[in-house]
C-alpha cells in the first residue's frame, strides 16, 4: 500500500516517481491530453502520487478519494479494463462529471495501473477540449503501461 511506496528508501522511492513522472508526461504526449495524474490504490482510496499538467494547471497532487463514490472508477480498477467518458455522455456519472468540471477538463480516459499482476493503482489522462479518447488512445496508453510496468 502507500505505506510500503512511503517506507521505500529514498532512492528507490525518487526512482520510481521519476518512472511515474516521465509516464504521466509520455501519456499527455502520445494522446494529445492535457493532463496526467497516476494514483496509488489503498484499499478504497487513491491518493494522486503523480501528476503532469499543461499550461500551470493542476490536478490537486497529493488529493486522497474514495473510489467507492466514483462509480466509473470503480468498474476500471474491478475489471481492469480502460474507461473513457466525457461531459457530452448523456449517461455520465454525476461524481465524475462534478471532478471534470471542476478541473476544467471535458474528457477522460481512465487506465488500471497493474504491477506483476497486482492492481498498483489509476493513471487518468485529461483533455480541455471535447474530443472524446478512442480505443487506440487506450490501446496506446495500455501498451506504454505495459512497456514501463
Amino acid at each position: 500500500g502507500l505505506a510500503i511506496l512511503l517506507a521505500m528508501e529514498g532512492a528507490t522511492k525518487l526512482r520510481l516517481l521519476d518512472v511515474l513522472s516521465g509516464t504521466a508526461r509520455e501519456l499527455v504526449a502520445a494522446l494529445g491530453a492535457d493532463a496526467c495524474g497516476i494514483s496509488r490504490a489503498v484499499g478504497d482510496m487513491l491518493i494522486l502520487v503523480v501528476e503532469h499538467a499543461q499550461e500551470g494547471r493542476t490536478i490537486q497532487l497529493g488529493q486522497g478519494y474514495l473510489v467507492s463514490d466514483y462509480p466509473e472508477t470503480t468498474r476500471v480498477l474491478a475489471e481492469r479494463e480502460p474507461r473513457s467518458l466525457t461531459l457530452d455522455d448523456p449517461d455520465v456519472d454525476g461524481a465524475e462529471a462534478t471532478v471534470l468540471r471542476e478541473l476544467g477538463y471535458w474528457s477522460l480516459l481512465m487506465l488500471p495501473l497493474v504491477q506483476n499482476g497486482e492492481l498498483w493503482g489509476l493513471v487518468e489522462v485529461y483533455r480541455a477540449d471535447t474530443r472524446r479518447f478512442t480505443d487506440d488512445d487506450a490501446q496506446t496508453a495500455r501498451d506504454l503501461l505495459d512497456r514501463v510496468f
